[in-house]
């Protein structure tokens, strides 16, 4: 229905419903449930026939039963609980279910105005659906079998409003009693395309929830009754909470699109904050600058010193000229005064300074220092950041940062780790196109970082670390709009707990905890959300060598390696990231025995070869091997393991370098495919000097196209990151 019709028939209802509640005691409270009802049958949502009034006996006329009682009450939020609910009830037994349930709530401490009666609606199945308010995030919306299923079991999933069709489709897939509801062992089959409709007319654009007053906070339809036709809520919460108000802050000035160019491959650099007498974090900077290749002007600023660090100083940036970067270690409430005296232009200062949101009235100076900037066309990165690592720019704020560039850019929220990603990350083989620390995010934000790396071609994988499900929450609105979005975006996120939930009025609410709304923001973003910094990299490490153009048809991976204890391993790792080892067909198996390979392989998959077998040929038995199994196969990811140490140190003196060769292969069957991907995991001995070599082996992988990883584990993130479908665009009706 659309938005302006709902608006007509239910706007006048719901702001009367707020008002009566409003004039109650302090605290949330309920639109009664009659009438929330009438809100729901006007916005397309089926209820049961009922009526409301002081005398159930008068309520039976056109009714057919059995029927349901409810207590009407403003305060009476769980009726279960309070003896306020009476079911299965014949004609003759409502006036006395009336009474009883009148004394009962009663002596609960809530007074009943009136009664509801209904017609008991018919269905096996009970589901709930539910929405409840996130600050900063807007309406997050449950779905969920109902009883034991949500109450024991919590077998929920959540998404963001509005919801489009596939977005909720993936949400009842997403639940583990789906069979139940599709007709496992003998069961009715649901009508999945009424539920699809109901959280459509609830949560859809121009949906019910868009027309919700900002006193209305959770609203929780449950149970649903669904049967083989049709979806019908039988009960209805909706919570207000009097004091609650929508935020009307003054907005700031708006800046036009943005042109990131100038901060990853800046021509001039300010440096404000450094140092004649100690070495702090600006003069660190400039040392970085000085020892990157950083081609452009190092303009240190000093109001006294002649230069810094061997520089040259200017006493303000009013004698600094145009300045691409300025990189700002002042105090935070000398930062906006500094940046204003720029005569010819500063186009982005990251704020190193920290000092803002953090302290009493740190967030009135953070707005105004971004109001000042915006004034005079200079973005803020930050602030309470590090610094901006940029490959290409020779610009870094850690000292011997890793210069090669690459195709991964990453946007943090968090300084410190920041540091992680660049130094685990380069020993991890990953090369960065960029690191952007953006900590507070008060001007320039995650999401507008993300759109332009998006248009980068130089990018070919984007790593977002955030903590704030506000920011999230923009990075979605990012991806789902027009834009078409054609490279992976990796999600890596801090404060994803339980201690989100909270103690609520609705079941939507009480299970409503960052743990299950991060994931849920991922998932309709097509965000790859990870669990683990070490994740985090091997996905980014993956995504930048994979070749593009891949495209695969199953999940199915063939494990080819050394070590059959590893394999078994590999194969529970594969498992738990939703990726399988089929067993190869006799014929192929045969074709492989063929060889007439040393005795002691296993050749069904996982393909277990002891090293003697890799000496065949000096490794070259390994393209036989390998192209055996992809004639006549067509696996997803085929996942090539080595134990640098074991085939190394038995096998280099008598068959030279077996590894080396046995990657060469590996990167000439990833250029000739387009249906398969290939990873490797080298493996050592611990001792250094093998630890080097795989160092080695690893670097010239990524040089011929392969990714490599250091543990099964990590191949196994990565594989899976690579074979997630992205977030649909389209309804897939053929789901339903």
């Amino acid at each position: 229905m659309p938005s302006e019709t709902l608006d007509s028939q239910v706007g006048d209802l719901l702001r009367q419903a707020v008002e009566r509640v409003g004039s109650q005691a302090d605290g949330p409270r309920m639109i009664d449930e009659a009438t929330a009802k009438s809100i729901l049958a006007a916005a397309g949502i089926d209820v049961p026939a009922g009526r409301t009034g002081d005398d159930p006996e008068l309520l039976l006329a056109d009714l057919t039963g059995p029927f349901v009682l409810k207590a009407v009450s403003p305060t009476l939020i769980h009726k279960s609980d309070a003896g306020g609910v009476a079911v299965g009830l014949a004609a003759d037994e409502v006036r006395a279910a009336a009474k009883t349930m009148r004394e009962t709530v009663s002596a609960a401490g809530h007074e009943v105005s009136a009664f509801l009666l209904e017609e008991m609606a018919a269905g096996p199945h009970e589901v709930v659906v539910g929405a409840v308010r996130n600050p900063g995030v807007g309406w997050v919306v449950m779905v969920g079998l109902g009883g034991v299923f949500v109450e024991v079991l919590q077998d929920v999933a959540f998404g963001v409003a509005p919801l489009v069709r596939p977005q909720i489709v993936e949400m009842i897939d997403e639940l583990r009693g789906l069979p139940l509801l599709q007709g496992a062992r003998g069961s009715e089959p649901a009508d999945l395309d009424a539920l699809v409709g109901l959280i459509e007319a609830l949560a859809g654009p121009g949906g019910l929830l868009d027309l919700m007053p900002p006193q209305v906070t959770e609203i929780d339809l449950n149970p649903i009754k669904l049967g083989a036709r049709g979806a019908v809520a039988v009960d209805a919460r909706f919570v207000v909470d009097p004091t609650a108000t929508v935020t009307t802050d003054r907005a700031l000035t708006p800046v036009p699109p943005t042109d990131f160019s100038a901060l990853f491959q800046p021509k001039a650099v300010a440096v404000l904050g450094a140092s004649t007498r100690a070495v702090n974090a600006a003069n660190l900077f400039v040392r970085h600058l000085q020892t990157s290749g950083f081609s452009g002007r190092i303009v240190p600023v000093h109001p006294k010193a002649d230069e810094v660090e061997g520089i040259a100083t200017v006493p303000s940036l009013a004698d600094a000229g145009a300045i691409d970067y300025a990189f700002v270690a002042l105090p935070g409430a000398k930062v906006a005064e500094a940046l204003s005296q720029s005569v010819d232009g500063v186009a982005f200062a990251q704020v190193v300074s920290s000092g803002f949101a953090e302290v009493a009235g740190g967030e009135q100076l953070e707005r105004e220092l971004v109001e000042s900037a915006r004034r005079q066309g200079t973005r803020i990165i930050g602030p309470n950041s590090l610094g901006t690592h940029t490959s290409r720019g020779g610009v870094g704020f850690i000292p011997n940062a890793p210069y090669e560039p690459g195709g991964v850019a990453v946007v943090s929220q968090s300084g410190g780790l920041s540091v992680d990603i660049l130094r685990l990350g380069s020993a991890s083989g990953v090369h960065f196109h960029s690191v952007t620390s953006i900590g507070n995010s008060a001007d320039v934000t995650p999401a507008e970082m993300v759109g332009h790396l998006l248009d980068l071609p130089e990018v070919r994988v984007i790593g977002l670390y955030l903590e704030s499900l506000e920011r999230a929450r923009e990075v979605l609105e990012l991806v789902t709009s027009d834009r078409l979005v054609t490279k992976p975006v990796v999600l890596l996120v801090g404060g994803r707990s339980a201690e989100g939930s909270r103690a609520a009025a609705s079941h939507t609410g009480a299970l409503s905890g960052n743990h299950r709304l991060w994931p849920a923001l991922a998932r309709q973003a097509g965000l790859r959300l990870v669990d683990s910094l070490d994740d985090f990299l091997s996905v980014l490490l993956g995504f930048d060598v994979a070749k593009p153009s891949v495209r695969v048809s199953s999940r199915d991976v063939v494990l080819f390696g050394n070590g059959g204890g590893a394999s078994v391993l590999a194969t529970d790792a594969l498992a738990r990231h939703g990726l399988v080892t089929p067993t190869l067909a006799p014929e192929v198996v045969a074709a492989l025995e063929a060889f007439d390979l040393p005795p002691g392989n296993g050749l069904t998959n996982p393909v277990d070869v002891p090293a003697g077998t890799l000496a065949v040929r000096s490794g070259a038995v390994a393209d036989d091997i390998l192209r055996t199994i992809l004639a006549s196969t067509e696996p997803a990811v085929v996942v090539t393991h080595l134990n640098v140490g074991i085939i190394q140190r038995n096998l280099e003196e008598t068959h030279g370098d077996v590894t080396g060769r046995i990657i060469e292969t590996v990167a000439r069957l990833q250029a000739e495919t387009e249906t398969t991907h290939h990873l490797l995991v080298l493996k050592g001995d611990g001792k250094s000097d093998m630890e080097e070599r795989i160092g080695e082996y690893a670097r010239r992988a990524r040089s011929l196209g392969v990714a490599a990883h250091r543990q099964f584990e990590a191949a196994a993130v990565s594989a899976a990151a690579l074979l997630a479908e992205p977030a649909p665009t389209t309804s897939p009706q053929e789901n339903l």
